[in-house]
C-alpha cells in the first residue's frame, strides 16, 4: 500500500464524496430496509435471540451496564449449575445498552429499533471502508468498488442490521482502521488516539476482534524499532486501551464465576487433522458463497492477477512510502493473527458463518484495498467514465444476488420465526385467561431459541430446549408457576418426551399456545388429546 499525497478529510473534501456515499446509503438500506422489524429467527435465531434480550434485560434492571441480563434465569447452553440469575457474562454489550436508551426514547420494543441502530452503525462503518480505501487509492470509484463488494457479500449483508455484536465490531474496526491509516500516512496524534479508541471498543464489545488490536500494536512497535515514531507519541493510547480491554475482561470473568453464562468464552480447536479436514470440507461446501458472491470470487482474482502484472512487469515496488514502514506488514501481522485464530476456534467455523465476519473477513478486504491501490488510475476522461461504467454494472449485479442471497438465507430455521409470531400473541391470551401477571413465572418447554418466547411476550422465566430427560427432570425442580408449550411442538416432540409431554394439564390455551401445569399421572395418551381436550375440562 502506497502512501498518498495528503488529502486532508476536511468537509470540503467530504462533500467530494456526498454521491458515492449516499450510492453505499441507497443500496444498504434498500436491501435491509423490508427485514428491519423482523424478530430474531433464521440462521442462527440462538445467538440473535439471546443478544436481542440482552437490550430488553437493560429495560428491566435500569440500564445497569455493568450487570447486563437476558430474559431467563437458567444458564442452560452450559450448565444448570449456576445460582437463580438473570445475570449473564458477555463481551462489552455497550450496543444493546445504546439500544436500550433508545427504546426508552422511542417508547418501542419492537425488533426495528436495535435493527435500525445496526444498521445505522454499519452504514458508518462503510463509510469510514470508504474513506479509509480513498486515502489510500485516491479513486473514489475503486473506493466505491471495494465498499460495496462488502456490504454485498452475503453474511455481511445478513447481519448489517441482526442483533449479533459482530456488525458494531466491524464498524468500530474500520473506523479504527481509517483513523491509523491518516495517522501512518500524517503523523499526528490526534487520529492514532481515535483509532486505539475506537479498536479497544470493537475488541470489547467482541473479543475475537483483539487479533486487530494487538496486530496495530504489533505494526507500531516495528515502526519504533525504526524510530519512525517515538515512544512518548505511542505508549499512552496501547496502554490506556489495553488496561481498559482488561477491566472489562475482569470483571466479565467475576459475572461468569458469579452467575454464569449464556455466551461462549473458550477456545475451540479441534482435536486431530482427520476433524480439522472435515470441518474445512463442511465450511466450503455450505458458506464460501455466504463469504462472498460468486461473481466477487472472480472479480478479486481479476484485481489480484491485475495488481501483480503491475507490480512483475512495471517493476513497482509495494514497499516505497517514503521511509515508512509500509502497511502491507500491518496486513501480514494481521493475516497471522487471524489464522492462529481460525486454527483456536476451528470448530465454531461449520456452523457459525459470522466467525469468518470476526476474523478473516476484514484482513481480506483490505488486501483487496491494498491490491486496488496497485492498479493504475485512469487518466483521460473517457477512460474514467468507462472504468465508472464497468464498476457500477459489477455492483448493479452484487446487488441483485445480495438480494437473491438475503431471501434464500432466510428459508433457514422457519422453525424461530414460527416461535416468535405464537409467542408475539401469547400475552393476550394471558391477559384473557387471567394469568397475565407480572409476578408469575414461567417455564418454556421445547420452543426454540431459549430466549425469545420472553422476549416476544417481555416477560421472564426459565426455557428448555432440549428434549433431554435429565436436563427436563432438573428443570421441573425450578420455581416456576405455569408450563408453557406450543401446541404445534407438543405434537413434534409427543414421542421424543413421554416422560412429561403426557403429564400436561392444559389451563388455557389460543390454538397455538397453551398454558399447563404438570400431574402426577398420565393425561393423554396421544398428541391429539392434549391439543384437543377442552381447557374447561
Amino acid at each position: 500500500m502506497r502512501e498518498k499525497h495528503t488529502l486532508k478529510l476536511s468537509m470540503g473534501k467530504l462533500k467530494q464524496h456526498i454521491l458515492p456515499l449516499l450510492v453505499i446509503t441507497a443500496i444498504v438500506l434498500a436491501v435491509n430496509v423490508r427485514h428491519l422489524n423482523e424478530p430474531p429467527a433464521y440462521i442462527h435465531a440462538w445467538a440473535q435471540a439471546d443478544n436481542y434480550s440482552l437490550a430488553l434485560g437493560f429495560l428491566h434492571n435500569g440500564g445497569d451496564l455493568f450487570h447486563p441480563q437476558t430474559l431467563i434465569y437458567n444458564k442452560q447452553q452450559f450448565s444448570f449449575e449456576e445460582p437463580e440469575s438473570l445475570v449473564t457474562a458477555c463481551d462489552l454489550p455497550l450496543h444493546h445498552w445504546l439500544v436500550a436508551g433508545l427504546m426508552r426514547v422511542t417508547g418501542s420494543r419492537q425488533p426495528w429499533v436495535f435493527r435500525g441502530l445496526t444498521l445505522l452503525v454499519s452504514l458508518l462503518g462503510l463509510w469510514s471502508l470508504f474513506l479509509m480505501a480513498f486515502v489510500l487509492t485516491r479513486s473514489r470509484t475503486k473506493s466505491l468498488l471495494a465498499t460495496m463488494l462488502v456490504a454485498t457479500a452475503p453474511s455481511y449483508a445478513y447481519y448489517a442490521a441482526s442483533f449479533l455484536p459482530t456488525a458494531s465490531a466491524l464498524a468500530l474496526s474500520m473506523g479504527g482502521l481509517l483513523f491509523y491509516v491518516l495517522y501512518w500516512r500524517d503523523a499526528q496524534k490526534w487520529p492514532l488516539y481515535v483509532s486505539i479508541l475506537l479498536l479497544t471498543l470493537a475488541m470489547m464489545v467482541r473479543t475475537s476482534f483483539a487479533v486487530l488490536w494487538v496486530a496495530v500494536a504489533c505494526f507500531q512497535l516495528l515502526r519504533l524499532f525504526r524510530k519512525e515514531v517515538s515512544l512518548r507519541s505511542s505508549w499512552l493510547p496501547f496502554v490506556a486501551g489495553a488496561i481498559l480491554f482488561a477491566a472489562w475482561w475482569l470483571w466479565s470473568q467475576h459475572l461468569r464465576q458469579q452467575y454464569g453464562s449464556l455466551f461462549l468464552s473458550s477456545l475451540l480447536p479441534v482435536h486431530s487433522k482427520e476433524d480439522a479436514l472435515v470441518i474445512l470440507q463442511n465450511v466450503h461446501d455450505r458458506w464460501r458463497f455466504h463469504y462472498f458472491q460468486r461473481m466477487q470470487h472472480w472479480l478479486y482474482v481479476a484485481v489480484a492477477v491485475g495488481a501483480l502484472v503491475v507490480v512483475f512487469f512495471k517493476k513497482k515496488d509495494i514497499n516505497k512510502t517514503h521511509n515508512k514502514l509500509s502497511l502491507w506488514w500491518l496486513l501480514l501481522i494481521w493475516f497471522f493473527g487471524e489464522m492462529l485464530f481460525v486454527v483456536a476456534m476451528l470448530s465454531q467455523y461449520m456452523d457459525h458463518d459470522y466467525y469468518f465476519l470476526d476474523s478473516l473477513f476484514l484482513p481480506i478486504v483490505m488486501l483487496l484495498v491494498g491490491l486496488l491501490s496497485l492498479l493504475p488510475n485512469p487518466s483521460p476522461r473517457w477512460s474514467k467514465i468507462l472504468s465508472l461504467a464497468v464498476v457500477l454494472s459489477f455492483i448493479g449485479l452484487m446487488t441483485a444476488e445480495a438480494f437473491h442471497m438475503q431471501e434464500e438465507r432466510r428459508k433457514q430455521g422457519v422453525d424461530a420465526l414460527q416461535t416468535a409470531i405464537r409467542y408475539k400473541h401469547a400475552h393476550k391470551m394471558l391477559e384473557e385467561a387471567g394469568y397475565g401477571s407480572k409476578e408469575l413465572r414461567f417455564m418454556t418447554l421445547f420452543s426454540y431459541p431459549q430466549n425469545l418466547p420472553f422476549a416476544m411476550m417481555d416477560r421472564e422465566g426459565y426455557a428448555v430446549m432440549w428434549t433431554n430427560p435429565e436436563l427436563v427432570a432438573h428443570a421441573l425442580t425450578f420455581d416456576f408457576d405455569y408450563i408453557l408449550v406450543e401446541d404445534e411442538v407438543y405434537s413434534k416432540e409427543f414421542e421424543e418426551a413421554p416422560y412429561v409431554l403426557p403429564y400436561l394439564r392444559r389451563l388455557a390455551g389460543n390454538g397455538e399456545i397453551s398454558v399447563c401445569t404438570l400431574s402426577d399421572s398420565v393425561l393423554h395418551h396421544t398428541a391429539e388429546d392434549f391439543c384437543q381436550c377442552s381447557v374447561n375440562e
